[in-house]
């Protein structure tokens, strides 16, 4: 019956997290006090604010940040029980350590570590992508001057103080940073090449005399000795020598060639330690310098670790087994190089990474070297945290860290004001003593300073292919025969495509449309502002300009899997599923190791009944991405839909194993309730539907499902809170707002009983339900002219139902026995 109100809903409904194609594409001042004579001297020194210190250059505090790019904390503590990272082990004994947070929206090395130097999210920094295009239509690596926020570097400079820099990620052309030292990432090899080789010299450091003594300290890469190399890679003296790059053997850099890109990794690893040791003799304030290593080497040869993965060949194996694990140790042997040349008595040390990286049966199965549509699956959310030094605990955890705290906390910790606009907070928690913290309101008020001296670019063809060929090796971005050439100014479409995704997660979609026309403003035809546009377009209703903005995307590229599966989608909640089935298998069969294709067609397939098909295809998610808690989920889903209960309460109980606090969670904890009240299991249902309810303050199927068992128990007091809670969620939901008006004429909540059934009558005109209690309450207050009408409707759409709903109403007992509505 059309006008029937369920005892209880069992509603639930398959995911597959977020989908595979939609938008691809943060006074007064005190110290902790170590010594007692130590407060003396500080209260005469008025520059010594925050965690103060003494030290050799004065009575300034002082720090050191060490940026180890993919260190995870679970490789680490295990070299660390082997006994072979133990400069870390120590400097960790005698601070405060834990997980660090990542960036969930653009998780790309340039953009986390301008996070991390900055204090605010890319939204606010700009930076969110690697290259940028010039003019000339070439692509340059993403540089300082496109940073629209103030560094560490520059916010000391603007306050008398000296800092260092090496390696930083952006910091090419250097900045002027007044008496302090720039090396910028133009030095080494950072995942595209020797940046800016050919370019002009003077633009690498500040400042630009000290380019020639600092840029010698790099060694060539046919300097990585035979001895050297061997300690990782598993292979004949022979075989080492046949396959390094040695421009006397072989005039050009494979990017594809591992033992290549190891040299590459190899030489800019001892060159910023080399450059780091020399600098630190020199006097600074904040030191910070930036190893990418761990990341690459975890990209190109994790696969290849211990335990071996049965898609991973014997030879393979054997020869880049150890690669990963060797460089944790060997980074340590750096780290113990710095940490020998600085006194931790006087200064304080940072070490962070900006992701961790997935290791032993949790590793993403692919087949190539990198592959550019699962790289970012192989990033852990969580990065490492370290401190130490003087005020800083020993040996405790800091828990809720994330890469924007740094320069909060740095700022601090030397004294000077946090910005008011930074993303991030002081890590209070790892301080000795806490000293009030002292804000501004921002420190963009002043213009940023201008690279050391403003000279023409000066790429080299040659130059720029290998940059691209060098992400491409990562698995960073696209081949170029697979993206438009041509661009015009300085931005790139990634640029802009990037912070559209973010505007379009803050729920700003002109924002993000702005951004979307802008990257087409660039490429005409780039179809991943198209497929932008086109899901901005279906969450605004326009399904119809949401289609056709994909075909134009396809009609540039008919073999690009992104928007096979957005069309996909489109036809999916059209409801042509046969369709949504064809085009995700036709973008599987251009890319097959997706796992966001296969949830997608997953989806598809269990919403059109093919359940056997739709397992096999989320447990091939599970075989590529081990993490996939969608994939477990509808594994779950799909048991529940085929009556197998145990099963299906068996998956979510392993999904919620894996992550309880997964943005899924909450529908998890709901199915599992719907299975519950399936088993006749009530209070075991409502238990679920609580922990749903407690999970996210959007789940409205729990809060629907609580309600009506609520109801049905009698606790009007708890039922209509969370009814009241699901109007919110779903205005305009017919069965909610006819419980919610049937709750409040038990309450006797008259008003509010004739305004939710008023809108439901409005809504839902074939609703019976409306005008009977319209009646009841009409009746109630002694109107019965206004009430017979209403009644004579109600009998007329719900016939019995209605005439035996309406019997159970004192309130209209007058009427029905003058005989008000029609005849039987």
């Amino acid at each position: 019956d059309a006008g029937s109100i369920p005892a209880a809903s069992t509603i639930f409904s398959p995911a597959r997290g977020p989908a595979p194609t939609n938008f691809q594409g943060s006074a007064v001042y005190g110290w902790p006090m170590r010594r007692v004579f130590l407060a003396s001297v500080l209260l005469c020194a008025a520059a010594c604010l925050g965690a103060c210190s003494l030290d050799s250059h004065g009575d300034r505090p002082r720090a050191v940040v060490i940026g180890i790019d993919g260190a995870d904390w679970k490789l680490i503590d295990a070299l660390v029980a082997e006994g072979r990272m133990p400069h870390l082990a120590a400097l960790r004994e005698r601070g405060t350590s834990g997980p660090i947070q990542t960036l969930v929206d653009i998780p790309l090395s340039p953009v986390i570590w301008t996070s991390v130097a900055t204090g605010k999210t890319p939204a606010k920094h700009g930076i969110t992508w690697f290259l940028v295009d010039q003019p000339d239509g070439t692509r340059v690596p993403v540089r300082s001057h496109n940073r629209k926020a103030k560094a560490l570097w520059n916010i000391l400079t603007e306050k008398g103080l000296r800092t260092t820099v090496v390696g930083w990620w952006a910091t090419y052309p250097a900045e002027d940073v007044g008496e302090g030292v720039i090396v910028s990432d133009a030095l080494g090899f950072h995942g595209f090449g020797r940046t800016a080789r050919e370019g002009d010299d003077r633009r690498k450091t500040h400042p630009p005399e000290r380019f020639a003594e600092l840029d010698a300290l790099v060694p060539p890469e046919q300097q990585v000795s035979v001895d050297f190399a061997l300690r990782f890679l598993h292979l004949t003296p022979d075989e080492y020598r046949n396959a390094r790059f040695d421009p006397a053997r072989h005039p050009k850099r494979d990017p594809g060639n591992p033992v290549h890109l190891f040299q590459q990794y190899a030489v800019t690893a001892q060159g910023y330690t080399a450059i780091a040791e020399k600098l630190l003799e020199e006097p600074y304030d904040l030191f910070l310098v930036y190893y990418e290593q761990v990341d690459s080497f975890s990209h190109l040869f994790m696969k290849h670790a211990p335990p071996k993965l049965a898609w991973v060949s014997e030879e393979d194996h054997a020869r880049f087994k150890d690669v990963v694990s060797e460089w944790y140790a060997y980074q340590d042997e750096l780290l113990g190089r710095l940490l020998a040349k600085i006194d931790l008595e006087t200064t304080a040390v940072f070490v962070l990474s900006d992701h961790g990286f997935k290791s032993g049966e949790r590793r993403i199965r692919s087949e190539q070297t990198v592959d550019i549509n699962t790289a970012h699956l192989d990033h852990e959310p969580e990065g490492i945290f370290l401190a130490a030094g003087p005020g800083i605990r020993r040996g405790a955890r800091v828990e809720g860290a994330s890469v924007t705290d740094l320069t909060p906390t740095v700022l601090h910790y030397l004294g000077l004001p946090v910005g008011k606009d930074m993303d991030g907070k002081v890590l209070t928690e790892i301080f000795e003593a806490v000293s009030p913290i002292s804000y501004v309101a921002s420190y963009e008020s002043e213009a940023k300073a201008a690279p050391a001296e403003e000279v023409s670019e000066d790429y080299g063809e040659a130059e720029l292919a290998e940059n691209l060929a060098g992400l491409e090796a990562l698995g960073y971005v696209r081949k170029a025969e697979d993206a438009d050439a041509e661009a015009p100014g300085e931005s790139s479409p990634e640029i802009h495509n990037n912070l559209a995704r973010i505007h379009v997660r803050g729920g700003d979609l002109d924002e993000a449309a702005a951004e979307f026309e802008k990257a087409l403003a660039l490429h005409p035809r780039d179809a991943d502002a198209l497929l932008g546009l086109s899901g901005i377009a279906a969450m605004r209703g326009n399904r119809a300009r949401a289609e056709h903005l994909v075909k134009v995307a396809l009609a540039s590229n008919p073999d690009f899997p992104p928007a096979l599966a957005q069309l996909a989608d489109l036809r999916r909640d059209a409801g042509d599923l046969s369709e949504c089935i064809r085009l995700y298998r036709e973008a599987l069969s251009l890319h097959d190791s997706a796992p966001a294709l296969y949830l997608g067609l997953g989806d598809c397939l269990q919403r059109a009944g093919q359940y056997e098909d739709a397992e096999a295809t989320f447990t091939r998610v599970l075989e590529l991405d081990p993490d996939s808690f969608a994939a477990v989920y509808n594994l779950g889903v799909t048991a529940f839909q085929q009556g197998r209960e145990e099963d299906a309460i068996a998956q979510y109980e392993r999904a919620l194993a894996m992550d309880a606090d997964h943005p899924l969670a909450a529908a998890t904890y709901n199915n599992l309730g719907t299975v519950h009240l399936d088993r006749g299991e009530i209070e075991q249902a409502i238990a679920r539907w609580e922990q749903a309810v407690a999970a996210s303050p959007a789940q409205f199927e729990a809060r629907y499902n609580l309600a009506a068992q609520y109801l049905d128990q009698g606790r009007l007091d708890d039922a209509i809170p969370l009814l009241e809670q699901a109007a919110r969620l779903s205005p305009n939901h017919e069965t909610l707002h006819t419980r919610l008006a049937r709750a409040y004429m038990e309450k006797g909540r008259g008003e509010d009983a004739f305004r939710a059934l008023t809108l439901v009558r409005r809504l839902y005109p074939e609703n019976w339900f409306a005008p009977l209690g319209m009646a009841v309450l009409f009746a109630a207050t002694e109107r019965p002219d206004e009430a017979r009408p209403l009644l004579e409707e109600a009998f007329r759409q719900g016939g019995d139902v209605a005439r035996t709903t309406a019997a159970g109403y004192s309130a209209l007992a007058p009427l029905l026995a003058d005989g008000a509505g029609p005849a039987s």
